[in-house]
């Protein structure tokens, strides 16, 4: 395919990110920039123009929808044949990936099992009875997490018991290493353990990785440690990346998901450079500033403008209401004199309410 067909229909700032020269890219994307678009439109451009082996060329996303959306737009651009050619998947199937084929070199059985979170559930409910301890209800799930947050961070149990205040750390460590000798017994790694192991492999062994002629990674604010550990290993030979995120859209802390691995980036290659996608094409013009004033109160922030495709439309209103029951009943009169208006051109399906917690609802 001719590379100026990808760039049709981008804007100067898609384009830009597209067709960059640079051998690390960050490419900032707010909510409704075309940010898939423009992810997508590069990998198909480093191909089409670069001469780049579709087999040697990694695309990191967060879920199977994700993977799948950018497989088929690749598809658009150079044919199926050629996007089933691309390492792409969430970080976890392209770790299973290159631990089934390379899982030998550090002693991991080529037939080794997934244990998904029913499994996981049921290990530990098993091994508690067996160390006959007094646990409250969802202990079980408590120590899942507990075990999932640690290893996301990188860290072995005896690193978590020197660093640990808990009252309960010597009883999660022995349930901990309990569970990952049935693990080991049942040749199964978790969710965690896909990233861990891979890391381990390309660690060890980058000739795994030899041929990898360039990697990117989309949502990359939502990376956390091993994430980035992964990507740098996959990149180990030519050290060409391309990632798109936003930190303004960062809301899995809680998952271990680490900000701060934009900045960490720029630091580990000082010629990374940033491409920022500024017009935003899904929402109107007084609802992307009042969301602007908003997110601007973070002092910390990128200083990043968005710029808005739709006209202003109608104006944000913030209305204090003294109860719950007052709120409810102005939503719904809002949203019957909103239809009135609109001569019966809305249904009730193209309204949503938000709220801060399902409580509420």
């Amino acid at each position: 395919m001719d590379a100026a067909r990808i760039l049709e229909g981008l804007n100067e700032a898609q384009r830009a990110a597209v067709t960059s020269p640079a051998s690390v890219l960050q490419v900032l994307a707010p909510p409704g920039s075309g940010k898939t678009k423009t992810l997508t439109s590069r990998v198909a451009y480093l191909i089409a123009h670069h001469g780049l082996d579709p087999r040697n060329i990694i695309v990191c996303t967060f879920t199977n929808k994700a993977a799948k959306e950018m497989q088929d737009r690749v598809s658009g651009f150079l044919g199926k044949e050629v996007a089933r050619k691309l390492i792409l998947g969430t970080f976890h199937s392209i770790s299973r990936r290159f631990l089934s084929a390379y899982g030998k070199y550090i002693d991991l059985d080529e037939k080794f099992g997934i244990a998904d979170s029913g499994d996981q559930k049921a290990i530990i409910g098993r091994i508690v009875k067996r160390l006959k301890l007094q646990v409250e209800t969802n202990y079980s799930r408590t120590v899942q997490s507990r075990i999932s947050s640690c290893k996301s961070k990188g860290q072995t149990i005896e690193q978590w018991l020197s660093s640990s205040k808990a009252n309960d750390k010597f009883e999660f460590a022995e349930i901990w290493g309990e569970y990952e000798e049935e693990l080991r017994v049942q040749n199964m790694l978790d969710f965690d353990d896909l990233l861990l192991k891979c890391c381990e492999l390309l660690r060890s062994n980058p000739q795994c990785v030899g041929g990898i002629e360039a990697v990117l990674v989309d949502e990359f604010q939502d990376t956390n440690n091993i994430q980035y550990e992964l990507m740098e290993l996959f990149s180990q030979r030519r050290q060409a990346i391309c990632i798109v995120g936003d930190p303004d859209q960062s809301i899995y802390g809680w998952r271990n998901a680490e900000i701060k691995n934009l900045k960490k980036m720029r630091e580990r290659w000082p010629d990374t450079h940033v491409e920022i996608l500024s017009e935003n094409y899904r929402t109107s013009g007084a609802i992307l500033q009042a969301a602007q004033e908003v997110i601007e109160q973070d002092e910390a922030r990128e200083n990043k403008r968005l710029m808005p495709t739709h006209s202003v439309g109608m104006p944000a209103v913030l209305r204090r209401l003294p109860t719950a029951e007052i709120e409810a009943r102005w939503v719904v009169f809002e949203i019957k004199r909103t239809a009135m208006l609109m001569g019966g051109m809305l249904n009730l399906d193209d309204y949503a309410i938000l709220l801060r917690s399902a409580a509420l609802g």
